[in-house]
């Protein structure tokens, strides 16, 4: 087996928000035994070593599809995972997990968010110290699961369907394997879902959603794409209604939000996780598009 991977990050905007349960990314990746891992191109926020861990702002469903591995959280300790283990990690809590060398390991991993989760959580169905649920949980998780994953990763501009299948699995796992706030709006960043037919625009879309985080601009989108950046600005313009670099400001203003309101990672290293050059560049963009910065947000001072 050769190590690979297969992901999509979506947009968020005020419908998916208003539906209490929303995807913000989907994935799959294989890891061949004795490689290397993590692998690399995911968005900062999401990248991770286990020297260091991670701490993400919205829940993660985590599904071990064959191979074998570990998680650790300061709430569970060590735990071996085996095939059918899955884990739903929690906002804001620190943790790492790793294939084992000589089996490697397939996950399946969605990310998700919204009023329900944290309903969930209040009533105890989720808890950080009860993160792993067992083989035995649900035996007929696999295949919807995969399923789900792979429609929101060909879909990526409009997880709607993938959101309510995946609210509708988690629920019944739950259900299956019980273990013993209101998120704020994002204004109208970013804006709606796209929906088109034009192959070139689906793909910069992707690139956008997907790579915001690093040194992306309007000519390397063209670059990778083989198009002029005045073809690609033509038709985005006519598709969307705006620029591609207001589509990557959208993303990036996205991206920051939600770290500020689900972690408490300093503003300065939440500025390069979403795409900005520095903190500053980060603060003038909030000021420009949302009334405040980046600090009035996480303490929820409302803009004038």
């Amino acid at each position: 087996m050769k190590s690979d991977t297969s992901f999509g990050y979506f947009p968020v905007n005020h419908t998916a928000l208003a539906t209490g349960f929303y995807l913000t990314g989907a994935g799959v990746e294989r890891i061949a035994p004795r490689a290397s891992y993590p692998l690399p191109d995911h968005p900062e926020m999401y990248q991770f070593s286990w020297k260091t861990g991670r701490v993400l702002p919205e829940y993660q469903l985590v599904f071990l599809r064959d191979g074998q591995g570990e998680f650790e959280s300061h709430e569970t300790g060590v735990v071996h995972l085996q095939a059918g283990s899955a884990l739903i990690i929690l906002p804001d809590v620190w943790h790492r997990y790793r294939p084992k060398s000589n089996t490697g390991w397939t996950v399946y991993w969605l990310s998700f968010n919204g009023q329900v989760p944290h309903f969930w959580q209040q009533a105890g169905l989720l808890t950080s110290a009860s993160a792993v649920y067992r083989p035995t949980t649900n035996p007929l998780f696999a295949g919807p699961l995969e399923q789900i994953v792979q429609r929101a990763i060909k879909s990526p501009q409009d997880p709607g369907s993938a959101s309510l299948s995946s609210l509708a699995l988690i629920a019944g796992m739950l259900a299956a394997a019980p273990k013993g706030g209101r998120l704020d709006g994002f204004n109208d960043w970013p804006p709606r879902p796209v929906r088109s037919a034009d192959p070139v625009l689906q793909r910069a879309m992707e690139i956008i959603w997907n790579h915001s985080h690093r040194d992306v601009s309007v000519k390397v989108i063209a670059r990778q794409l083989g198009v002029s950046t005045r073809t690609l600005e033509r038709n985005f313009r006519k598709a969307v209604g705006s620029t591609v670099l207001a589509e990557l400001t959208a993303c990036r203003i996205a991206r920051a939000q939600l770290m500020l309101r689900n972690t408490h990672l300093p503003i300065k290293r939440i500025a390069y996780a979403a795409g900005f050059s520095s903190p500053t560049h980060l603060a003038v963009v909030f000021q420009r598009a949302l009334g405040q910065t980046p600090g009035q947000l996480r303490r929820g001072k409302a803009p004038p």
